[in-house]
């Protein structure tokens, strides 16, 4: 966050090349971080238009504003980010991926999986993260085979455990997809991954409160303490939705959770 917020500026006022700050965004968005990048104004108040600095911090600004945003507007957003090709390739790759997800999430599937696609074929940073994304449309449209031979294969940078998890509940195996969230989790802390940590926990206790409520509350109490630090508001609701799974039959107010 320190070297996006001072070098930012200087990109921008400088029209630098961003080849010194893309290792600082990817670890922005790898680790789930989430917070405003919003850099001072230029001096005198007139920021240089249509900079690539002025691209990442669009580029950026709009995966923080995705979680409180319509999909839609994301997606139009990003669409202008690529189409204006100021940002270097990796960059434009992180823009076409976040697309592929929000085109995904309008339900806009062809054009969800013609993106994530051509991020796969391009090989970069996000090719195993745009095979995950296939390996779940093949999910969405019931097609279980496929995308199960396709998560056995995604590995770690996949995500494989946390997708295999998401396949086996869906099947009715919570229990099988709790013990996935939890290697997932494992091997999240293992590479120093806090957002993927917390995204399995949190799936974690919402699969356990499927099958076994009572056991629910200790793993619940885990996901809000991974989630303290992090601003991921979609994984909190998966939280939300397990305690009202542990609670939901016994009592009139347990439509309203106490952390909601």
């Amino acid at each position: 966050m320190g070297c996006l917020q001072q070098g930012l500026p200087l990109a921008r006022d400088y029209n630098l090349d961003l080849d010194w700050l893309t290792d600082a965004a990817w670890a922005y968005v790898g680790d789930s971080v989430w917070e405003p990048i919003t850099p001072p104004a230029a001096a005198g108040g007139a920021p240089a238009p249509g900079t690539s600095a002025d691209a990442l911090v669009e580029l950026l600004s709009t995966l923080t504003r995705r979680q409180h945003e319509h999909r839609a507007r994301t997606v139009s957003r990003l669409t202008a980010v690529l189409d204006a090709e100021l940002l270097p390739a990796d960059l434009q790759e992180m823009a076409l991926y976040y697309r592929a997800k929000s085109l995904r999430d309008t339900g806009l599937a062809a054009q969800s999986r013609r993106d994530y696609q051509q991020v796969a074929d391009q090989g970069g940073r996000l090719a195993p993260a745009a095979r995950r994304g296939l390996a779940h449309a093949a999910r969405l449209t019931g097609d279980f085979p496929t995308a199960l031979a396709a998560a056995q294969n995604l590995g770690w940078e996949g995500r494989h455990q946390r997708v295999m998890g998401d396949l086996y509940w869906l099947q009715g195996q919570p229990a099988r997809a709790a013990a996935a969230y939890l290697a997932g989790r494992t091997e999240a802390e293992q590479h120093g991954t806090a957002g993927e940590a917390a995204h399995n926990q949190a799936l974690r206790a919402f699969a356990i409160a499927l099958y076994a409520p009572d056991q629910a509350t200790a793993e619940i109490d885990l996901a809000y303490q991974l989630l303290a630090s992090l601003n991921l508001r979609a994984t909190t609701i998966n939280v939300v939705r397990a305690e009202y799974c542990i609670h939901a039959g016994h009592s009139p107010d347990s439509t309203s959770s106490d952390r909601a």
